[in-house]
């Protein structure tokens, strides 16, 4: 079944055998082969995820940029494991019966002669999810959205993402306020963690430190999981796969893997070079940027047998979660939220199909986020 009427990014960025090449107007270098694109997310002496900050211009930033995903080596180390495994299997078994009561009720509003599943089902869920994770108040999802969709106006890239003060001073104020009337979320065993002394690179896990893991959740937890629920049940629909998961409900995990191979919607991510290297051919110098993408890396033949098939059964690593010290700590997550997402709809939703006459919007962006898609159930 062909599906080229989908939007997507230009072809080259989905080519492992595009050429290493510089973009004037991203102000930055592209590479594309999945060898290369490992090089880039796994090699810390020439490349760093840290944007070029420091403990002093940190705090000037916005506050996503003070989490594990913008850090390198010890900071980054300490971040990541500041407490037991926040995506373990003890809380994803916990979190589980959450987002099947969210989804199902997410699911129960829908109208069957069309809906948007951006607003409907996209936003809403990894939202509530994150606010049960860090024990925010339910409230917290308007905040949350008015801060994504900030992002989107004022950035091209990750690192022109605005300070957004707003933010900062919300998760301050809810740490301090955790600090008396605990609920037993992230944010009170990352307060434990800094009561009991714990050190970042060799300082005290500060408070903006805090802010910053619950920012970075934001972004990691909420953004990505709403850009890539449309995805997922875009592509099940359109490539005809709806009705055999709907008699086979096992296969969804394999659907979900394959979604996220076939447009991973952090396509790009980008990494600043630290001392001169040649890639692919070309000099990159110290100072640059470097965006690696994972678009193309997911259809490189070396790992892929027939990379440009949309198959549910194939069973091989996906790179749409990064590689190598900064691989998505909350990956688990991610998924469990798609999976007991469309479990649930495509028991409940069997004719679910794509509304063809209204528009189909994608954004390019560091995200590439499906704006609106309508479907029907009727």
């Amino acid at each position: 079944m062909t599906v080229a009427h989908l939007p997507m990014r230009a072809a080259k960025f989905f080519d492992p055998t595009t050429e290493v090449h510089f973009d004037e107007v991203l102000d930055t270098w592209h590479v594309f082969s999945l060898s290369d694109v490992q090089r880039v997310l796994f090699d810390e002496e020439h490349f760093s995820a840290g944007y070029g900050l420091t403990d002093e211009t940190r705090p000037l930033a916005n506050p996503v940029l003070s989490g594990m995903w913008a850090a390198d080596g010890q900071r980054h180390r300490d971040l990541r494991v500041a407490v037991a495994d926040p995506f373990s299997p003890r809380v994803m078994s916990r979190l589980e019966d959450q987002i099947r009561a969210i989804a199902t009720e997410l699911i129960d509003g829908l109208e069957p002669s069309g809906f948007d599943i951006v607003p409907r089902v996209a936003r809403p869920l990894p939202t509530r999810v994150i606010c049960h994770l860090l024990g925010l108040d339910l409230s917290a999802e308007t905040k949350m959205t008015a801060w994504i969709d900030e992002w989107y106006r004022a950035s091209v890239t990750t690192s022109t993402v605005p300070p957004q003060k707003e933010m900062a001073r919300y998760f301050a104020e809810e740490i301090e306020r955790q600090r008396t009337e605990p609920e037993g979320g992230l944010i009170a065993e990352l307060l434990a963690a800094q009561t009991g002394g714990y050190h970042v690179d060799g300082r005290p896990l500060s408070d903006w430190d805090l802010v910053g893991y619950c920012a970075m959740l934001l972004g990691a937890g909420v953004d990505t999981t709403f850009a890539s629920i449309p995805n997922a049940v875009l592509f099940l629909t359109e490539h005809g796969w709806w009705s055999e998961l709907h008699d086979d409900p096992s296969l969804i995990p394999g659907a979900v893997e394959e979604t996220m191979r076939w447009y991973p919607v952090f396509p790009g991510p980008r990494r600043l070079v630290l001392r001169d290297v040649v890639i692919g051919g070309q000099q990159l110098r110290a100072g640059q940027w470097v965006s690696g993408w994972l678009s193309a890396a997911n259809r490189d033949p070396a790992r892929y047998p027939d990379p440009n098939v949309f198959d549910i059964r194939r069973r091989t690593r996906i790179m749409s979660f990064g590689h190598g010290p900064h691989h998505c700590l909350g990956a688990n997550l991610a998924r469990l939220e798609q999976r007991v997402l469309l479990e649930e709809m495509v028991r409940r939703l069997p004719l679910l199909r794509r509304e063809t006459g209204a528009p189909l919007v994608r954004r390019e962006w560091m995200l590439d986020n499906l704006e609106t898609a309508t479907f029907r159930f009727d």
